[in-house]
């Protein structure tokens, strides 16, 4: 039998001084092999036996299979173990579960895992690229996480995504939630079942106070409503998409006042390449009406591939996350990646990866507003603003008579 017990039960026995034995609960795994003590109140799971503060043997009666758990004030880090058998009691190994210590011991001499549980993100759009990025960041230590999406776990989604097919029929953001809160053991999530378009507000609620927003939705105008909340409010942002059948895709990088925004990036992307000869498939008819999602049948590609471009939005999402934090992961040479899982469009290879930095638009009305307008209108931003006011002003005034109500 492999039995464990988090250190943190062990601390909290020890720290009721009052009580001296008590009932345990938790979980039985493959017929028995494997036994997880979770708490000691029946919400923590099934009763499994009970514990004692005595460094000797039990020498109650009770039922096969119990177990019993003796815990040393001297010794707080040697829990001793039985179990009850028919023959008697039979000692068991207790292994002790340091998950704070222990969890990220094999990221050590890379970055401090503890230096992002500060660290807020929003992930927007939770399919089968955003459920991956979202679980590869809380693993690294994300300490908070906001999941945006209005959409359900539909049959056809399991193969490419984060969760299960228990999750089927669930909102992506809630089963996404207990995916994350069942592999990292100090995040906290938030969830929003909304369509960011048109709800700019809301949009702009969720992600103040974020240090970083991952936009990985369907649709470029959801894209485009994300860059012009977070832009101006000074949250980088990282945008990816797959192209047709995923045999490649791009993640771009915005980082308020050190480059090009998003729809500086859809402004000029089409002049390095133009697009790929299939563009990932088109869902704005499901955002605009999400009762018309079902309508529209999920883009073919494997997993694998689909996954590939997710793994690599992630690593740009902690990249930016680690900028201002001691590292020894260098950062990417530009704002713009490029990868290819097949050898087809501008990729000569298979798995190629072209890294090009984008320039910011000079008239971008989202990142340089003010020569948009000198641009556009031929005066300044303040100059503009006077004459709409002048304009607002000249405008007749009128009086509109309201009778009351006949009764």
């Amino acid at each position: 039998m492999f039995l464990t017990v988090p250190d943190s039960l062990i601390n909290q026995l020890l720290g009721t001084a009052a009580q001296t034995e008590g009932k345990l609960y938790g979980y039985r795994y493959d017929d028995g092999d494997v036994v997880q003590i979770r708490g000691i109140l029946e919400a923590s799971g099934a009763y499994l036996g009970r514990w004692y503060r005595s460094p000797v043997p039990p020498t109650t009666e009770l039922a096969p299979e119990e177990i019993v758990l003796n815990i040393d004030d001297e010794l707080p880090d040697q829990v001793a173990g039985w179990q009850s058998k028919a023959t008697g009691w039979e000692t068991i190994s207790c292994n002790v579960i340091r998950l704070h210590t222990d969890y990220a011991s094999r990221m050590h001499g890379i970055f401090e895992v503890s230096s992002l549980a500060n660290t807020c993100i929003a992930v927007i759009g939770l399919g089968s690229g955003g459920s991956v990025v979202a679980s590869q960041l809380a693993r690294c230590g994300v300490g908070q996480m906001r999941l945006v999406d209005f959409d359900r776990l539909k049959v056809h989604n399991i193969a490419r995504h984060a969760c299960g097919l228990h999750d089927i029929g669930r909102y992506k953001t809630r089963a996404l939630r207990d995916l994350l809160y069942d592999i990292s053991p100090a995040i906290t999530v938030e969830t929003y079942e909304l369509n960011v378009l048109g709800h700019e507000d809301q949009l702009a609620t969720i992600v103040t106070g974020c240090d970083l927003v991952v936009v990985a939705t369907d649709h470029e105008d959801s894209k485009l409503a994300v860059n012009t909340v977070c832009w101006p409010r000074g949250i980088p942002a990282i945008y990816a998409a797959a192209y047709n059948r995923a045999f490649g895709g791009d993640i771009f990088r915005a980082i308020p006042s050190e480059g090009a925004c998003y729809a500086c990036f859809q402004t000029v992307i089409a002049d390095f390449f133009g697009p790929p000869p299939a563009a990932t498939q088109d869902f704005s008819l499901g955002y605009e009406d999400p009762a018309r999602m079902e309508e529209l049948l999920a883009q073919p590609g494997l997993g694998v591939d689909v996954g590939m471009i997710a793994l690599l939005m992630a690593r740009m999402a902690l990249l930016t996350l680690l900028r201002d934090k001691q590292n020894t992961l260098p950062d990417l040479p530009t704002n713009w990646l490029l990868f290819g899982n097949r050898a087809e469009w501008i990729f000569q290879q298979p798995l190629e990866s072209l890294f090009i930095d984008v320039p910011k638009n000079a008239q971008c009305p989202v990142c340089n507003y003010s020569a948009f307008v000198a641009e556009s209108l031929k005066m300044s931003e303040q100059e503009a603003a006077a004459e709409a006011s002048d304009i607002l002003a000249d405008l007749p005034v009128i009086q509109l008579s309201i009778l009351p109500n006949q009764t």
